[in-house]
């Protein structure tokens, strides 16, 4: 019989009208169950997967925001992202090298860097933005992951002559000097996964600022199988300076390493 296993992750954000601060008296709490839920907002996300060994995975994430009293305008800012690794089968006799030198420096806004070697890395820079104005808006920003990493099999065998089983990723005078907000991933070896999420909602005026962060990582069912050593190196050197904003720095070597920087701001001004 196949195995079920299930996974979901929720996040709830409940503010009530005694909890937000008003610059004026706060309108009368909705009287009926209608009005309520009309002040609800979802944002969610499922998928179903069976790998190779016939396991069976029913994954979720739920962002929900219940906020009272209404809005008349809402900026919303949301992040959902997955990143699956799932039964591969990898027989590893080659070097691999990537190398980000010199570059992304002197930058107004947003700035994303992924530099990977090897195999099955997975590198994500999300960023989500939004604003609103009004007498009565409001500001939600949310961010949701999931890593999840299972049935893989890793081999490292004998080298092609002349060669090895080395990985090497580095960067290197990069990411300096940006105002605004920078993301970088720098990855060496097998089945890796980094992203850094931002959401970010603003509203003047409002009567109303929630944010919600959060997620989960699995790592299971790894097999390796080591004849020859593997030899994984991450760098980082003269980098990443000079920032004003917000950063989020993964750098990982070696296998199955999960990295997530997670950033939501709702602001009222």
């Amino acid at each position: 019989m196949t195995a079920m296993l299930q996974k979901k992750v929720l996040f709830v954000a409940l503010v009530g009208v005694f909890g937000v601060a008003h610059a004026v008296e706060p309108p009368a709490p909705p009287s009926t169950t209608t009005t309520k839920i009309s002040n609800n907002l979802s944002n969610t996300y499922s998928n179903t997967n069976v790998n190779l060994t016939g396991t069976a995975y029913l994954e979720g994430i739920a962002v929900y925001e219940v906020f009272d009293p209404k809005a008349d305008a809402l900026a919303s800012a949301r992040v959902n992202d997955v990143q699956k690794n799932l039964g591969n089968k990898l027989n590893v006799t080659d070097p691999a090298n990537a190398g980000v030198s010199g570059s992304v420096s002197n930058i107004q806004g947003n700035a994303g860097v992924n530099n990977a070697a090897g195999f099955f890395n997975q590198q994500a820079n999300n960023v989500a933005i939004s604003s609103a104005s009004g007498k009565n808006s409001a500001a939600a920003a949310a961010t949701a992951f999931e890593q999840l990493n299972d049935g893989n099999s890793y081999t490292f065998a004998e080298p092609m002559r002349g060669t090895s089983n080395d990985m090497n990723a580095s960067l290197s005078n990069s990411v300096n000097n940006i105002q605004g907000n920078a993301g970088v991933n720098n990855a060496a070896g097998a089945g890796n996964q980094q992203k850094n999420d931002v959401a970010l909602a603003s509203a003047s005026a409002a009567v109303l600022a929630t944010a919600s962060a959060g997620g989960m990582q699995v790592n299971q069912g790894t097999a390796v199988t080591t004849f020859f050593p593997l030899n994984a190196t991450a760098s980082i050197a003269g980098s990443v300076n000079g920032i004003s904003g917000n950063v989020g720095v993964n750098n990982a070597a070696g296998l199955s390493n999960q990295q997530v920087n997670s950033l939501s701001v709702a602001a009222t001004h």
